[in-house]
């Protein structure tokens, strides 16, 4: 039976993403635990000498991977992650190092991430949008520095670089609140491994309310769940035929406010005239012509990109650290979706 890296982790009594490194050359691991390794896999008969040319070759090409989730719920994500990729790859190729990306999947173990960033021969890595604190702790203990991107998730724990969305929304809340409006309602929906995003925009939201004595009603909150139009539709539907209906909604992004300005068209909402909209991010491409128009909090991507890649530069020169943390400031944008109260107005 040909011998595996598990085969070897057996044997060595060492993880298998340490085998890894050590057969390709990689992380910072004691020489009497790398030694014990080769000693098993020679005993073993796998072929480490093969590999050790092309894992010094992995060594010099001082490659940093950018792991970038391609499952088809991410697909609308692209557009936003851009800007942060291209400033990433800018400044690590100014400093001699090569930035690929590295697809992943849900579905992908973390035995599989980790071959894919030795094969690429990854001194570093970058997470887009993505959390994985097992992985995340495998490559900080082997010697390769992480630095998270656009997820708050482990900002107590990895290097990150990350959007202040509890903020955001709040300074997107008052915005509705000093236009007159006061029945504000919140939809959100679900986004795999950022529920550190969910909470910080919901909680943004409320602390706004609270602070103009608006109380949060659950009636005024709707969790869309991605695809069932129907549902949002009739969620919407029920909001609208309350006796106070809301006037502004704050939507968790502006992915999920496409879909709601979509069915507030079907229900004969005007938007500003009827109800005000707004939402968080900029991950939607607003220089296309069928893309609408809608007032949000934008996320710098550019600036998080060079951001991110100050800080990664920073862990490969000067070592380890601690945890360092920045937090990138949302701008709105007025692209004409919110409006003031009429209600307010008729009673002017």
């Amino acid at each position: 039976m040909k011998p595996t890296l598990k085969h070897i982790a057996e044997l060595a009594g060492v993880s298998v993403p340490t085998v890894s490194m050590v057969i390709h050359g990689k992380g910072r691991i004691t020489a009497e635990t790398r030694q014990r390794v080769l000693d098993c896999a020679t005993e073993l008969g796998y072929p480490v000498h093969m590999r050790r040319k092309r894992a010094q070759q992995q060594y010099e090409s001082n490659t940093v991977a950018i792991l970038f989730n391609v499952d088809p719920e991410w697909g609308f994500i692209w557009t936003f992650i851009r800007p942060v990729i291209q400033e990433v790859e800018i400044a690590m190729e100014a400093e001699g190092y090569n930035a690929v990306i590295v697809p992943i999947s849900n579905d992908l173990s973390d035995d599989r991430i980790m071959a894919k960033i030795t094969d690429v021969g990854a001194k570093a890595v970058f997470a887009m949008h993505f959390g994985d604190a097992p992985l995340f702790i495998t490559l900080e203990k082997n010697g390769i520095p992480v630095v998270l991107v656009m997820n708050n998730e482990y900002q107590d724990r990895f290097h990150s670089i990350c959007s202040d969305d509890f903020q955001g929304a709040y300074e997107g809340t008052r915005h509705l609140i000093n236009l007159g409006h006061r029945r504000l309602a919140y939809v959100e929906t679900v986004r795999p491994n950022l529920p550190r995003l969910l909470h910080d925009r919901h909680f943004g939201f409320r602390k706004a309310l609270a602070e103009y004595e608006i109380p949060f009603s659950r009636q005024l909150t709707i969790r869309y769940l991605a695809s069932d139009e129907e549902r949002l539709l009739a969620d919407l539907k029920e909001m609208f035929a309350l006796e106070e209906p809301p006037t502004a909604l704050f939507c968790l992004d502006d992915e999920l406010a496409a879909h709601v300005l979509e069915q507030l068209h079907v229900l004969g909402k005007r938007v500003p005239e009827d109800v005000s909209v707004m939402a968080p991010g900029d991950v939607m491409d607003y220089s296309l012509s069928y893309t609408r128009a809608l007032t949000t909090l934008r996320i710098n991507t550019q600036q998080m990109g060079k951001a991110a890649a100050a800080m990664m530069l920073a862990r490969l020169t000067e070592g380890d650290d601690d945890v360092m943390v920045v937090k990138v400031r949302q701008q709105m944008v007025d692209r004409g979706s919110c409006g003031r109260n009429p209600y307010v107005e008729e009673k002017a």
